[in-house]
């Protein structure tokens, strides 16, 4: 069962939250930033319900702490401004609610979210230099994100190295190179479900797959 720790220092939202989540996953709920600190230092989690406005130590700061390519994040805040939103999605939160909401929509994105990690499914990231893989952020060099970009626009057919040094390098480099970045990609990738097959004497497919259909 899955592990939510809520953050959340209004005692009427943090007990239903509580309430209407633990029927389904093991939920852990505190009030205050520093104990949320010191509970994220200790023990394991799969996701955190984060308020922003925490006594003690802001939810900001906590976001920064729980490192968000280990620990998910959903902030969950009375700040609605759309500043305020822009900067928390920057923090590299997979969401952000903003009060009053619907508990019940709240669990639907958190069913949704766990089952798109046990399926291992892959999103890109919007700043097109990572990966979501289970919900841990992977990132990629600027090649790599040119390359597994270009495999999955052209997956299902044969990309011949000679196609792919020019996508990616403009064919200003050897063909060894696309070889050496599709080893290092693969390393990245290895858990995404997404497979770069060698095809011999031609070039790297990514063959369909439920992933991207």
């Amino acid at each position: 069962m899955e592990r939510i720790l809520i953050v959340e220092d209004d005692k009427s939202i943090g007990d239903i939250l509580n309430l209407y989540l633990s029927k389904k996953y093991d939920t852990v709920l505190v009030n205050d930033g520093m104990e949320a600190a010191r509970i994220i230092k200790k023990e394991r989690f799969d996701l955190i319900l984060l308020d922003l406005m925490l006594p003690n130590i802001s939810g900001e700061t906590l976001a920064q702490m729980a490192d968000l390519s280990r620990i998910p994040v959903i902030i969950i805040t009375a700040k609605s401004s759309e500043e305020d939103i822009l900067n928390g999605l920057k923090l590299g939160v997979i969401d952000y609610i903003t009060k009053p909401f619907s508990p019940k929509i709240l669990l639907a994105k958190i069913d949704n979210f766990f089952s798109r990690m046990r399926n291992n499914v892959v999103d890109l990231g919007d700043d097109g230099r990572s990966l979501i893989i289970g919900g841990k952020k992977i990132y990629l060099t600027q090649v790599e994100s040119k390359l597994l970009n270009f495999l999955i626009k052209n997956y299902g057919r044969v990309c011949k190295r000679e196609e792919l040094l020019m996508a990616v390098w403009n064919g200003e480099r050897s063909e060894r190179i696309v070889d050496a970045t599709v080893k290092n990609l693969r390393k990245k990738i290895k858990d995404s479900g997404i497979e770069i097959k060698t095809v011999m004497g031609l070039g790297y497919t990514i063959e369909k797959s439920k992933t991207f259909d």
